[in-house]
């Protein structure tokens, strides 16, 4: 074979493209057989590793993208979503030996004491104490017999019965048989539920009985205290001047050194103590109830006068002196058919108005009847300006058949619940208290009052 020949087959054997498949060096030498076993050894060496070792992957660097709001509605959605799942907690079943500890608020079905024996009654109130800070405080305060403790037990209820009159108004024996009809007893017997215990004790403030009226006693000795279940705290204060009261500090010298201080005079000790349960009831409540049962006593006006004087200011641990004076609320008891009268309310008005034009209480806040809210004509252009004056009249069995010249009794009560729901609550301290603090804020009132020292110098101006 020509040498010519002989190449060419060789060059096609070299660029062959299944032989440049199966070896990739290019650079392959025919000097012998040892070099080409030898640089075949080689290759395989550099494709084993080149196989074995993975390659590097570049990094890739992108842009946050902004978010848009259609983004924030549905990653907002998204959170919600996922709070309400993460919220949701299953609690294991109880066993049978495990008891639940919830505390309960417990209500009110008696009038408890708050001031007894001139030590204030603190523990045993804090179960029907709540953290509630939307609660209103009424004091009533007067003289003997004028009705307080009656007007309390009408605040208390919400709706006034024919049953319920007749429970808390004790008429004599001789209203009952007026028109000298003949009753059957089975006639009373079928009104009479004996089993129904919630109609039997009505109420919840002791009112006086005959023979507490005959010996000049008082029931409430102190001050009762009542919480109803719509978070209303009524207080229920001794009448002041009150003679049965001083016959008692009198024959107890142990009770008299603890109610008022030892160096006040004894003929002065009961004036003295009505004054300091009268200025704890303006310094602890929103509105304070006066209550009279006939026009005018000059001295009632004398007593609030004194005990507005006597008034000592609390002070707070930041050391700020707060003076509070609450609404006063002027109500007349057992009022007549011409007290309703528009010149009759007019002049009561004006007498008031002329004794205590230089008092800080709140006596022009819109408390009474003369708005012309309950009877039209008792209004502001018949009667001038209005003040904090309400009347409720005489309470006198079968008198609905005749003119009486006034609402019913229902009303009226129900009008009074509604003007001391609806007046301002101004507070109390410098901070808001809830019932809880209200208590202990009553306590240190009171030893406020205790330990004040005008009182004393006040008994040296008595005659």
């Amino acid at each position: 074979m020509a040498e010519y020949d002989r190449n060419k087959i060789y060059s096609k054997k070299k660029f062959h493209p299944a032989r440049i498949k199966e070896s990739p060096s290019q650079n392959r030498s025919f000097s012998g057989n040892k070099s080409e076993g030898k640089s075949s050894r080689e290759s395989t060496k550099d494709s084993s590793t080149f196989e074995i070792t993975p390659k590097k992957q570049p990094t890739i660097l992108l842009k946050a993208r902004e978010p848009t709001s259609d983004d924030i509605g549905t990653t907002s959605k998204r959170n919600t979503k996922e709070e309400l799942t993460t919220n949701i907690t299953i609690q294991p079943p109880l066993r049978d030996n495990e008891v639940t500890s919830v505390p309960t608020l417990r209500c009110m079905t008696k009038s408890l004491k708050l001031i007894d024996d001139g030590m204030i009654c603190t523990d045993s109130l804090q179960d029907y104490m709540s953290e509630n800070n939307e609660f209103l405080t009424v004091g009533i305060i007067g003289s003997h017999g004028v009705g307080k403790s009656t007007i309390m037990n009408l605040l208390t209820q919400n709706q006034i019965t024919e049953q319920m009159k007749n429970s808390i108004f004790k008429f004599d024996k001789k209203f009952d048989d007026q028109d000298n009809d003949i009753r059957i007893l089975t006639d009373h017997l079928e009104k009479v539920e004996l089993r129904d215990e919630s109609k039997v004790n009505r109420e919840i403030f002791k009112t006086q009985t005959i023979d507490d009226i005959e010996k000049a006693m008082s029931r409430t000795q102190g001050i009762d205290i009542y919480i109803t279940s719509n978070r209303l705290i009524l207080l229920d204060c001794q009448p002041f001047a009150s003679v049965s009261l001083l016959e008692d500090l009198i024959k107890s010298e142990s009770k008299r050194t603890n109610l008022v201080s030892e160096f006040i005079p004894l003929e002065n000790s009961g004036e003295i103590q009505g004054l300091q349960l009268t200025t704890f009831l303006m310094s602890v409540c929103h509105v304070l109830l006066l209550v009279e049962d006939w026009f005018l006593d000059s001295n009632i006006v004398r007593f609030i006068q004194t005990a507005e004087m006597l008034k000592p200011t609390i002070s707070n641990p930041e050391d700020e002196l707060m003076d509070h004076f609450p609404h006063l609320l002027i109500i007349h008891n057992k009022s007549q058919m011409e007290d309703f009268s528009p010149a009759k309310f007019r002049t009561i008005q004006q007498a008031y108005k002329m004794l205590f034009h230089k008092t800080k209480l709140n006596l022009k806040s819109d408390l009474g009847m003369g708005t012309g809210g309950l009877i039209n004509y008792l209004n502001g252009e018949n009667c001038g300006s209005p003040i904090n004056l309400f009347l409720i009249p005489e309470i006198i069995p079968n008198s609905n058949q005749i003119y009486s010249g006034h609402p019913p009794l229902e009303e009226i009560i129900k009008k009074l619940r509604a003007n001391i729901w609806g007046s301002s609550r101004n507070p109390l301290t410098h901070v808001q208290l809830t019932e809880k603090t209200w208590l202990v804020y009553c306590a240190k009132v009171w030893d406020t009052v205790k330990k004040s020292s005008f009182f004393v110098e006040y008994t040296k101006l008595m005659p």
